[in-house]
Formats: C-alpha cells, structure tokens, sequence
C-alpha cells in the first residue's frame, strides 16, 4: 500500500505547530534588588536583554502619590517590594496591571495601575554602575 506524500507533510506540519515555542524574554526589567530603610536607598537593578546590559541603580524615594490623594513624600514612603521585577506593561500588551517604568536624567518613574488603583512613584538616582 502506498502512502501519500501529502499526508506525511501534514502530519509534519500539524506537530511543529503544537511544539511550545520558547518565551523571549521581556527588552527590558527592573528588579528591586534590596532597601536599606536606615538610609532610605533601594538598589534597583535594570536589566537589558537586547543589548546584554545590567545597571545597578541606587535610589531614594522623592514621594508616593496615590490617585487624587496627597503625596507622601520621603525616602521612605515608596512600597516596592524587594525581589518584585517591574516589567513594562503601558501599552497593556499582555495580561495584567498598567506599569510603567522610566528615567530621565537623575529622576527614576514608577506608575502602576488604572483609575482608582494608579500609583505614581519617583525616586532620585544617587549612583549608576554597569555590571554587565
């Protein structure tokens, strides 16, 4: 009995469609490294996986603002969470919280959360090191 060609394809194709393909990693992260609450600074590390880079950045907290309420300002006022990994979601591409994530100059900006939730988060950089 002869089998067909086509058939064979077909069957080729249809298993390297169900194959998981492996995940890319995010261009860009953030990850709280630690925070000293005696000096108020957060090590925050950035990493980028399009050019292979980590920065360590050390940082105070300017002030915590959520929604329409009063700022709380000091180097001890912001909440992140030692370990958490802020990965970009402002254009909400996938799954989950609007989070944003930016610096300019000496000024690092974290936004998380839509309406009532939205929490702005700024912080001063006092030092940037490559490490990789």
């Amino acid at each position: 009995m002869r089998r067909s060609p086509f058939l064979a394809l077909f069957i080729l194709l249809s298993a390297c469609e169900t194959r998981e393909q492996p995940k890319k990693p995010p261009a860009e992260l953030y990850e709280v490294q630690s925070h000293e609450a005696s000096s108020g600074d957060w090590i925050i590390l950035r990493v980028n996986n399009d050019e292979h880079t980590k920065v360590q950045i050390t940082a105070q907290c300017d002030f915590y603002k959520w929604v329409e309420h009063e700022p709380v300002k000091g180097p001890n006022s912001c909440d992140l969470v030692v370990g958490q990994r802020l990965i970009q979601n402002g254009m909400k591409t996938r799954p989950g919280e609007f989070l944003d994530v930016w610096q300019t100059g000496d000024t690092l900006f974290i936004t998380r959360g839509e309406g009532a939730e939205r929490v702005h988060q700024q912080f001063s950089v006092r030092s940037s090191k490559v490490i990789q």
